[in-house]
């Protein structure tokens, strides 16, 4: 389930053209068996510009759904997410109490900055990237037990 809410407009520059305009939002997914009495929530910072893909994608919601379904199957695995752009499954996953590496292209600082921005937004600690193991364009953060797994 996802809640919209706005929390910024485009640019009201007129002579800049579309391309350069951006809208971003952030969209509330809820996880858990009681509807009433969710799991918990992850938010997503998204950025409805053209240029790339940093919102969330429907597969993207229909992974992390299978995670939460399926979280009985996942016995302290570690997992990585590639090309994890807003980072739906990953922090799902991060949730769970799973150890976790996000990655996404490192040209894209933007996108990069985004998955810092909302594992602090769901108060989950990133820890620095070990840069000979991976490269510069990751994320990891280690799991800690959470009352749901």
């Amino acid at each position: 389930m996802a809640d919209m809410k706005g929390c910024g407009g485009g640019d009201d520059d007129d002579d800049e053209g579309p391309s350069s305009r951006t809208m971003t939002t952030v969209s509330r997914h809820i996880f858990g068996d009681d509807p009433d009495k969710p799991a918990f929530s992850i938010s997503i910072v998204e950025n409805m510009k053209e240029e790339y893909g940093l919102f969330v994608w429907p597969c993207s919601v229909i992974l992390a759904e299978y995670l939460w379904q399926q979280r009985s199957r996942f016995s302290r695995p570690s997992v990585v997410e590639l090309g994890a752009g807003t980072s739906l499954p990953g922090l799902v996953a991060a949730k769970l109490g799973l150890d976790v590496t996000l990655t996404d292209d490192s040209n894209r600082l933007e996108v990069l900055e985004n998955m810092r921005r909302v594992c602090d937004l769901n108060k989950l600690h990133c820890g620095g990237a070990d840069m000979g193991s991976l490269g510069p364009n990751h994320i990891q953060f280690k799991a800690k037990r959470c009352s749901w797994c």
